[in-house]
């Protein structure tokens, strides 16, 4: 006998959700319901369901957030999703289809539209093709497949889920043929670098993984990044070339400067640890993929904690309460140290080393609470301007006009950049120090 049907229903509203629980359930599926965005998002991370219905407006995690993060989930990104809006909400329909539902139900709702929808996508989800229509590659279920064979092989590999950064930005600006070319490129390029035997499937859009079965998944991450930096260049503009970035609005509606397409990859290997299942694989790359996100450029995270290492995550936990802290430094010697500083005062780092690549990680970030930012010239103020003085500034500079500049400007610390790393450690820690004795 079948199994029926799992759907997973947040709603706030007691009497919406148990009325929608009650017509689902007459229908043979088996319905849970939540009352949140946050709690939608850990109980389809803890066991995915077939299909997900989220009202948009909802407390702790509205539906569009919620919908966002489970659609960069290896584990979600798959399901079916539809969202509930109010009458005359069309906007925000929008905004939730782009984000990533599959459909949409308008409150009041007729019940039997309401269920040949979801009849409909759980049908279309149950006819899913194994392999991907856009690059031929294996699909999410035949991924998930061969990531269980492999677990109880207990063999060593590495899985690594690679991500475009800036994407939406180029799709926006040349459109989706040349979108499809971007995703066609990066399938190529993942084609050429692995090794023999290496898995390489695609989940959907521009998420890819791969079955790393070498010794060296680090050195893979490298030559991917190297390769596919060089030849994403072919696909731009010349004017935007010379330029360095495209200009788009991020999805706050937000004019912004993104910078060229990059690579983010998340690598979680059995060599030092086991995995119970796909799940538990799959919630590690997620968030190493937050981590390596909030890196501008191409980058890669690699999880190297062991069985007997405390799972403490690299990156704040959803919902908590670690600050956002962006740095714009060009000095990769100086930028370590800075990092290094904040880390310890548990800030969640926001790192970039040009103004234009920290607009595209202020895309996903907009409201960091603090800037740490070298100062150039007036056009390195611009970019903290922008926040509207609602981050606290910290300049570093090179002379005594840029100090003034950024002290007139409303720098809360000025620091002067040199050769010593270790002086600029202490001179970070006192103005940290005193920026925690300000009052509120």
């Amino acid at each position: 006998m079948t199994a029926p049907a799992r759907i997973l229903v947040a709603e706030d509203e007691s009497d919406v959700g148990m009325l929608l629980q009650e017509i689902l359930a007459s229908e043979g599926y088996d319905v849970q319901l939540v009352r949140n965005g946050d709690e939608l998002v850990r109980r389809a991370q803890e066991q995915p369901p077939d299909l997900i219905i989220a009202d948009l407006l909802m407390p702790l995690m509205d539906g569009l957030e919620a919908i966002r993060q489970l659609r960069n989930d290896t584990r979600t990104a798959h399901l079916p999703m539809l969202i509930l809006t109010a009458v005359g909400e069309s906007a925000r329909v929008v905004e939730g289809l782009e984000t990533g539902a599959d459909d949409y139900i308008v409150k009041p709702y007729d019940r039997e539209v309401l269920l040949a929808r979801v009849r409909s996508h759980l049908r279309r989800a149950a006819q899913l093709p194994t392999r991907n229509p856009l690059t031929g590659l294996p699909g999410n279920v035949a991924i998930q497949a061969e990531i269980s064979r492999q677990l109880e092989q207990q063999g060593a590999f590495a899985l690594m889920y690679v991500d475009l950064d800036n994407f939406k930005a180029f799709n926006d600006v040349y459109g989706f043929a040349r979108g499809d070319r971007a995703i066609h490129l990066l399938a190529s390029v993942l084609q050429e670098q692995i090794d023999p035997g290496d898995f390489l499937g695609h989940i959907g859009g521009d998420d890819f993984v791969i079955l790393h079965f070498g010794t060296d998944p680090e050195a893979l991450c490298q030559r991917i990044i190297r390769v596919f930096d060089e030849r994403i260049r072919s696909l731009y503009d010349e004017t935007d070339l010379q330029r360095g970035y495209l200009l788009a609005t991020d999805r706050y509606g937000v004019p912004r400067q993104f910078g060229i397409i990059s690579l983010s990859i998340a690598v979680v290997t059995t060599y030092l640890r086991s995995f119970a299942n796909v799940d538990e694989m799959s919630r590690v790359a997620a968030e190493l993929k937050r981590a390596a996100k909030q890196v501008s450029g191409s980058s890669y995270k690699i999880d190297r904690r062991s069985d007997g290492t405390p799972t403490s995550p690299l990156t704040d936990r959803r919902g908590g309460h670690s600050p956002d802290a962006l740095i714009v430094c060009r000095n990769e010697v100086a930028r370590a140290a800075i990092v290094a500083t904040l880390n310890v005062r548990g800030y969640r780092l926001l790192i970039a080393d040009t103004e234009v690549a920290a607009q595209g990680l202020l895309a996903h970030h907009p409201h960091p609470c603090l800037v740490v930012a070298e100062v150039i010239d007036a056009a390195s103020l611009s970019l903290w301007q922008q926040l509207n003085h609602s981050a606290s500034l910290i300049a570093l500079v090179h002379d005594q006009a840029t100090a003034m500049a950024a002290s007139a400007a409303g720098a809360v610390a000025v620091i002067w950049l040199g050769n010593n790393p270790l002086d600029l450690s202490d001179q970070l820690q006192t103005a940290l120090a005193a920026l925690a004795s300000y009052p509120e």
